[in-house]
């Protein structure tokens, strides 16, 4: 995560936190940009159906938000973090594979880095609308213990990947446990 005008603006809101601290645990994101990678899943809503369950809701919370956030989700990627996502990714191949060379391969890289920043403000936005989705600004949680968040989060992620058509390899499926024993098991 960086430092833009973005996180300033999302520090002390519970999603963000919690991803924020989730992402830098050893493995997290590793782990969820292999599933971006392999399965095409939205690394925001991996982290935001595991953050559904740190509430001690249970799987009720995501139920009562999944198309919702599944429309976001999809719009959210397909119209904005995905298309930019593409042109960082074709820059890189362009500066690796062309004949750029001295000032012109270094602007071009510094304008990489710019667009890979604005993709990162744009999914931290999409932290902060998933969320809305959920609290609209009151942020209840239940005590129960990791064992049983990390069930509900397994559970919540199951019906994600469900809805959206993935269908986890033995990898895959490795990657969530991954994930899910380094948020909740500490």
């Amino acid at each position: 995560m960086t430092n833009g005008i973005v996180e300033a603006i999302a520090k002390g809101n519970p999603l963000w936190d919690f991803v924020v601290r989730a992402y830098a645990q050893p493995g997290v994101e590793e782990a969820c940009l292999a599933l971006q990678v392999r399965f095409g899943t939205d690394v925001n809503m991996v982290l935001f159906c595991a953050w559904l369950a740190s509430r001690g809701t249970g799987t009720t919370a995501l139920a009562n938000v999944l198309d919702a956030a599944l429309k976001l989700s999809r719009e959210w990627q397909g119209a904005l973090v995905g298309p930019m996502r593409a042109c960082r990714q074709n820059l890189k191949a362009m500066i690796e594979t062309s004949a750029l060379v001295g000032a012109d391969r270094a602007a071009a890289s510094a304008l990489r880095e710019r667009i890979k920043q604005s993709e990162i403000e744009l999914e931290q936005l999409q932290i902060l609308a998933l969320h809305a989705l959920v609290v609209g600004g009151n942020d209840q949680r239940v005590a129960r213990p990791p064992a049983e968040q990390s069930d509900d989060a397994f559970n919540t992620l199951t019906d994600y990947f469900t809805a959206t058509g993935v269908t986890l390899d033995k990898l895959g499926q490795i990657q969530v446990a991954r994930i899910l024993a380094a948020i909740f098991e500490r």
